[in-house]
């Protein structure tokens, strides 16, 4: 699921909601904020390895962990300086998989404040007003600074509920 974020597998190409709906990302005792908490924030309160992976502007560094019914990536990229976390992804899996950490105790699948693993796909129209076919994508802008803000929301569905999930920020050009 990270990797399918990172990676644009979704069609992220255009707004379609109004405003973000994502404020924070609880995970056990940490509170994320996206292009604000550091990997190394999220490597302080649950440990790991930061890894890394790709060349250029396809690097990517993360952190990864298994825990009890879901993996969970902590992502950070060029355009995060691959210090801030610029993607959280959530997938739903029967065992944690060999390529993270071993979650510690106190880690749990985020909470986004939206729908997360689990939810219907009638969940996701109550709360998004449009929701079909096995990968569902959300994008909001709005003004930052000398740039604006995409906040990007990817859903991949099994049996029509949400086996992942992914929330992402980046800065976008200004459409003047």
């Amino acid at each position: 699921m990270g990797k399918a974020i990172f990676g644009n597998s979704f069609n992220f190409s255009k707004a379609n909601l109004e405003k973000a709906p994502v404020k924070a990302i609880g995970v056990g005792k940490l509170t994320v904020q996206l292009q604000r908490t550091k990997l190394k924030d999220v490597q302080k309160a649950f440990g790991g390895t930061i890894q890394r992976g790709g060349d250029g502007a396809g690097r990517a560094d993360w952190l990864c962990y298994g825990a009890e019914g879901a993996n969970v990536w902590f992502i950070s990229n060029a355009l995060g300086g691959y210090e801030f976390v610029m993607m959280v992804a959530a997938e739903a899996a029967s065992k944690p998989s060999k390529s993270c950490d071993a979650a510690p105790a106190g880690l749990s699948a985020p909470n986004f404040g939206i729908p997360g693993l689990g939810a219907s796909t009638a969940e996701l129209k109550a709360t998004f007003g449009a929701a079909s076919g096995n990968k569902i994508a959300y994008r909001s802008d709005r003004p930052g600074g000398y740039s604006d803000i995409a906040q990007y929301i990817g859903y991949v569905i099994k049996s029509g509920k949400v086996a992942g999930i992914g929330i992402g920020e980046t800065s976008v050009q200004t459409a003047h």
